[in-house]
Formats: structure tokens, C-alpha cells, sequence
């Protein structure tokens, strides 16, 4: 992962909640990845929309940009938020 790719999502300390930090940017590497070069963030936010009727993630309320997975990752991963957030931090100094 390079700088912006990492300063882009973040974990936000809170469970398995993450804040868009430049929503711009990600729209753009969604777009990217989807092969939709027009992606801008209102577009990508009404996609996540989605996400929210199929239970996977919602919009924390009162906080902009910041999300929260509310389907039971920890199971489906077999690991908690906490160890995810120390993998990734792992992973930044290595590539450091």
C-alpha cells in the first residue's frame, strides 16, 4: 500500500467503524477497481446504500464520512477489530 492509500480509510478506534478520511480519493480508486472511470463520492455513497439493507454496514450518525460494519466480522473473519487494526498498523511500517 503506498502513503495515500493508507491515509485515504482509517479505522477510527471504535469497533469495526471507519472514516472516510478523503472520500474523494476513494470514490475515485472504487471507481477505478469497478472500471467506472465518472465515480465521484455521491455516487459511491448511494451505492453503499446498499450495504445498509443487506445489513453489512451502516452510516454512523452525527459523523461525516464515518461508517461502521454491523455484520459479525469477527466470525467471519476469526479475528476482533483490534487485530485487524494492529495487522494493518504492521503492515504501514513495514512498507515504511
Amino acid at each position: 500500500m503506498t502513503e495515500s492509500t493508507n491515509s485515504c480509510i482509517a479505522w477510527t478506534g471504535d469497533g469495526w467503524e471507519f472514516k472516510l478520511n478523503d472520500p474523494d480519493e476513494v470514490a475515485r480508486k472504487w471507481g477505478i477497481r469497478k472500471n467506472k472511470p465518472k465515480m465521484n463520492y455521491e455516487k459511491l455513497s448511494r451505492g453503499l446504500r446498499y450495504y445498509y439493507d443487506k445489513n453489512i454496514i451502516h452510516k454512523t450518525p452525527g459523523k461525516r464520512y464515518v461508517y461502521r460494519f454491523v455484520c459479525d466480522l469477527t466470525s467471519v473473519l476469526q479475528m476482533s477489530a483490534e487485530q485487524i487494526r494492529r495487522k494493518v498498523e504492521v503492515k504501514r511500517e513495514l512498507d515504511q
